[in-house]
């Protein structure tokens, strides 16, 4: 058994259901990881945490920074499948709160590590009570791309997010990654993630959250960690984001 952790996107849904509504409230994602084809082994378990830390733009008067805590289980059904299910944690201004959670299937057709090509696709249903108090339930669909070149890796996610509710509003919130291998061991890389691109402009550039990450990656036997230091590169981003992830083997 092992944890594994990926990344929704939800950030972007909220920030264009919010701007219908007229309340102005950010904060970053429960899940930010660049999805890539782990999943959990047939008939296996796995057990998943992630753990980040931020401080949200002034304008939404938050006390303090924002802890935020995502736990999963997933297990696999097949070979090249995996169900899971999510709950999401937070703690801000002195007071713990649980965030709602997500149902996610992800299909990996093969696991060629050895490969040119990697590639994947990952379906949820989130429903989010974010930080500030709005409720939003959406359907995420995340296809997974990734090009492996010698030590480089190039991994992106161009995510669509449709909200599940009476304003039907899709945006496009696209991830990606590039790593470098150090070691066999040891990665290091950029990550970048851009929420809120909705198919009927409703901002420009300077008001959709964009934030850039630089990351670790580290490998123990079969368990992997990353870590990685945020910041947002515009003015509705958040100011900086810590966040740690770990995917621990129990074999």
């Amino acid at each position: 058994m092992f944890l594994t952790v990926h990344r929704a996107p939800q950030h972007g849904l909220i920030c264009l259901l919010l701007a219908l509504v007229g309340c102005p409230v950010l904060g970053a994602p429960f899940e930010i990881k660049v999805h890539d084809e782990l999943i959990a082994e047939y008939q296996e378990s796995a057990y998943e945490i992630e753990t980040n830390l931020f401080q949200a733009p002034a304008s939404q008067g938050l006390k303090t920074n924002v802890f935020q805590t995502r736990l999963e289980y997933g297990y696999g059904i097949a070979k090249n499948s995996e169900v899971g299910a999510n709950i999401y944690l937070s703690n801000y201004n002195g007071v713990s709160y649980v965030n709602g959670g997500k149902l996610s299937y992800m299909y990996i057709p093969t696991h060629d590590e050895e490969g040119l090509w990697h590639y994947g696709v990952k379906n949820e249903i989130n429903y989010i009570k974010d930080v500030g108090g709005t409720e939003t339930t959406f359907y995420e669909l995340t296809p997974i791309l990734a090009l492996q070149l010698q030590d480089w890796r190039f991994t992106i996610n161009p995510s669509v997010d449709v909200v599940l509710n009476k304003y039907s509003s899709a945006t496009f919130s696209p991830s990606a990654k590039v790593a470098y291998g150090l070691t066999n061991s040891l990665d290091i890389g950029m990550e970048y993630y851009a929420d809120n691109l909705p198919n009927k402009s409703l901002y420009n550039v300077t008001q959709q959250p964009h934030t850039a990450y630089v990351v670790i990656d580290a490998k123990h036997n079969k368990s992997t960690f990353n870590f990685g230091v945020g910041k947002g590169v515009t003015t509705n981003s958040d100011n900086w984001v810590i966040k740690l992830i770990a995917s621990l083997s129990f074999d």
